[in-house]
């Protein structure tokens, strides 16, 4: 289950409150209803920009561009809900925290790919070193290390890179 989002749930239980709340003094009640409501997003699970809320054993997912149900049920909330999320500035943002979303998992992604990359060129540079210790010891043959080291320097940096002889 993706993590909760603090501040839509805060938004939605006051919004639910107050438009449940009669002049019969009904408030405490109705709050004590939505104690544990939970907004949350799970790009995960689709690729459709969604946005679930559960409250106690309910649970309901919408689409956030039109505002639609997709799946689950709450009973008569979800008339409710339905009129929160089409709020213009709830709808706006919960279009930016989905593209937070994505974008964030997006990046998590890339730095997994780069950690692989780096163990390769970790394995790669181990090949070579191997190589360059072979060409040393086995015919001591110096003019191979220097061959060696040059298609090191231009693999590591992209451009031939002469050795100062000393």
């Amino acid at each position: 289950m993706a993590e909760s989002i603090r501040v839509f749930e805060n938004s939605l239980k006051d919004y639910l409150i107050n438009v449940q709340t009669d002049s019969y003094n009904t408030h405490g009640k109705i709050e004590q209803k939505y104690n544990n409501l939970k907004v949350y997003m799970d790009p995960k699970k689709t690729s459709v920009p969604h946005f679930w809320v559960s409250v106690n054993i309910s649970a309901v997912c919408y689409q956030i561009d039109p505002i639609e149900k997709i799946d689950g049920s709450m009973g008569s909330d979800e008339r409710f809900v339905t009129m929160w999320a089409c709020r213009p500035n709830i709808n706006g943002e919960l279009k930016k925290h989905w593209v937070y979303l994505t974008k964030s998992n997006e990046l998590l992604n890339q730095q997994v790919q780069n950690e692989k990359k780096t163990e390769e060129n970790m394995e790669i540079s181990k090949a070579e070193l191997k190589e360059a210790a072979e060409s040393v010891t086995g015919s001591g043959v110096r003019h191979k290390l220097r061959a060696f080291e040059a298609r090191l320097r231009k693999n590591r940096y992209g451009k031939v890179a002469q050795r100062a002889r000393g």
